[in-house]
């Protein structure tokens, strides 16, 4: 699956925490392309969970160092992985697009100040 068909397949996902979050989405992305599981089981409820289970790892900077290339962020290509904000991101063109409380939402790439290349 491409980038845009993942992008699209999930315009309409509804937020749902441990589903359809932040995490899931951009883990499922990498999960889609490097065939690898990197999503713990079980996932969280809800926000407390997540944040935990986050805090837990020592936060997204060190889960995605963990299991990811860093990069200069000026290399960065389409489908690698940012976090914007404290929220798990994907690049996507001129944008970086993540999952929010209100869906998909795109963020100009140029706010990106770390990038972790997806292999």
């Amino acid at each position: 699956m491409t980038l845009p068909e993942y992008i699209g397949k999930n315009l309409t996902t509804q937020f749902e925490w441990g589903v359809h979050d932040c995490m899931t989405f951009t883990i499922g992305w990498v999960e889609n392309v490097t065939g690898i599981k990197y999503l713990p089981s079980p996932l969280w409820k809800n926000e407390t969970q997540a944040m935990r289970r986050v805090k837990k790892e020592g936060g997204l900077e060190k889960v995605f160092d963990k299991n990811f290339e860093r990069i200069d962020v000026n290399f960065a290509k389409d489908g690698d992985l940012t976090i914007l904000d404290g929220v798990a991101s994907i690049f996507s063109g001129r944008y970086v697009v993540s999952v929010g409380k209100n869906g998909i939402s795109p963020r100009n790439r140029s706010l990106a100040k770390l990038a972790w290349r997806v292999k």
